[in-house]
């Protein structure tokens, strides 16, 4: 079993559902994109809860193996591995073609400002 910690708190899962999210994970960051996606999770109580999470290139997590209580395991087999959207669906956002631009205007205006009290 593995625990899947994120700013927001930790969700104990399977291994191959962890392994999963970090391939997805690694692969959806060059997409420039983000996706929900529901994990099952070993809650407190022994049972299996599912539990929507954000995947993006801005979403930090960590994984580490986790020593599960033995009364409250579950066989790894009930953890199904989630569907995830197929990254080549998956249309990546471009910067906007007029920021430098942009960029420069703010920037002459900043300098006409400053100019202003010299």
């Amino acid at each position: 079993m593995k625990s899947i910690t994120f700013a927001s708190g930790t969700l104990i899962t399977s291994t191959a559902v962890a392994s999963a999210l970090l391939e997805y994970a690694s692969q959806l960051s060059a997409a420039n994109n983000s996706v929900i996606v529901d994990v099952p999770a070993l809650e407190a109580d022994g049972t299996i809860t599912t539990h929507n999470i954000v995947l993006s290139s801005a979403i930090q997590f960590d994984v580490a193996d986790v020593e599960v209580d033995s009364d409250a395991f579950t066989d790894e087999s009930e953890f199904p591995v989630p569907e995830m959207p197929q990254l080549d669906d998956m249309v990546a956002v471009e910067p906007r073609a007029t920021a430098a631009e942009d960029a420069k205007n703010f920037d002459r205006a900043i300098a006409d400002i400053d100019s202003a009290f010299d």
